[in-house]
């Protein structure tokens, strides 16, 4: 019988982990120095520059939640995508293909070594899990008709 759940965290290309805190310091500085001249002009009070923090924290914060929390669960009848504060939901049926891709796409992927998978009508999403194939056996044993190509 098959299990009720399967957990896959997300596969993390090392070049992401690199560029990743660069990227994240960039964002906010570029939000700060945005923001900033507004929040002076409005006379620099406690609460705007409360809010000001809070915004450049959040951009800094943000690549590191979808870092630490990129992951995907496989139910009895659903793909669960998870990445950061963004959720998916996939139902199994609507599943139709999976293929490998190497797309640059955004996507709650952090890795370039991806599957495509095809759902519903013409929707797609890349995930990344970190054991590709153990991903794609479970998908099999819960989707019996779904179409893997390309490997």
């Amino acid at each position: 019988m098959a299990q009720i759940r399967a957990f896959f965290p997300s596969r993390v290309d090392s070049w992401l982990v690199a560029i990743g805190p660069l990227a994240a310091l960039t964002a906010a500085t570029a939000v700060a120095g945005l923001a900033g001249p507004f929040v002076l002009n409005s006379g620099g009070t406690p609460p705007m520059l409360a809010l000001l923090a809070v915004i450049v924290a959040l951009t800094l914060l943000l690549p590191l939640w979808l870092v630490l929390d990129t992951n995907y669960t496989l139910t009895a009848d659903d793909l669960l995508i998870r990445s950061g504060p963004f959720r998916w939901r996939i139902v199994l049926g609507d599943v139709r293909e999976v293929s490998p891709s190497r797309s640059w796409i955004s996507s709650p992927a952090l890795s370039l070594d991806r599957l495509s998978i095809r759902y519903g009508a013409d929707r797609s999403i890349l995930v990344s899990p970190r054991e590709k194939q153990r991903f794609i056996d479970a998908l099999r044993q819960r989707c019996p008709s779904v179409l893997v190509t390309g490997f």
